[in-house]
């Protein structure tokens, strides 16, 4: 859990008084590799650091997946928009590997808020930090074709390509796993 603390304070600096009401609030959580950590309806209850392991946010739409984002060791994760309103989440948060979290609640989260400013300082820039990835992402999708997409991904997910299937970069791209082979098989 120390791990959490120090990105945490990566991010912004933590006053001694808000680490040390942070700690004693952070749980170890485990998932199994294919278990479920949130699923689309459930309120997302916990901002999660991973330790270890590796994750997918996804959803479906008709009778494909999209895949949103992957998150593994040093990443924070949680349904945003849910943990934020405490409201159903429209995702799925799988693990993709075995994972070890160390992870705080949402009440805990307002509170160490509430009452340090530091911590909400943290909040803040975690927040706008995900926010900012992900309309990267969005633009990206409208901008690139999937050939672009994909050398993309490339460059910035080089470190993921062992850890994830075919059908899984596919479903990131918005892509079919045939177009995905096409794109490769022209590099």
């Amino acid at each position: 859990m120390s791990e959490f603390t120090k990105y945490v304070n990566k991010v912004s600096q933590l006053s001694k008084e808000a680490e040390e009401d942070l700690l004693p609030r952070l749980k170890s959580k485990s998932f199994r590799k294919g278990q479920v950590i949130n699923t689309e309806g459930q309120i997302c209850k916990n901002l999660f650091f991973i330790d270890k392991g590796l994750v997918k946010h996804y959803y479906h739409h008709k009778d494909r997946v999209f895949i949103l984002r992957f998150f593994l060791e040093t990443n924070f994760f949680t349904v945003l928009d849910s943990f934020t309103n405490q409201t159903p989440s429209q995702f799925i948060t799988i693990a993709l590997e075995d994972t070890e979290t160390s992870t705080i609640d949402y009440a805990d989260f307002d509170e160490l808020c509430r009452k340090h400013h530091s911590f909400e300082t943290f909040s803040r820039k975690l927040f706008t930090m995900a926010a900012v990835v992900n309309l990267k992402r969005i633009k990206e999708m409208f901008d690139a074709d999937a050939t672009e997409l994909y050398k993309e991904f490339i460059n910035e997910n080089h470190h993921l390509l062992q850890r994830i299937s075919l059908g899984e970069t596919a479903s990131y791209l918005g892509i079919s796993q045939v177009t995905l082979s096409r794109i490769r098989s022209k590099k």
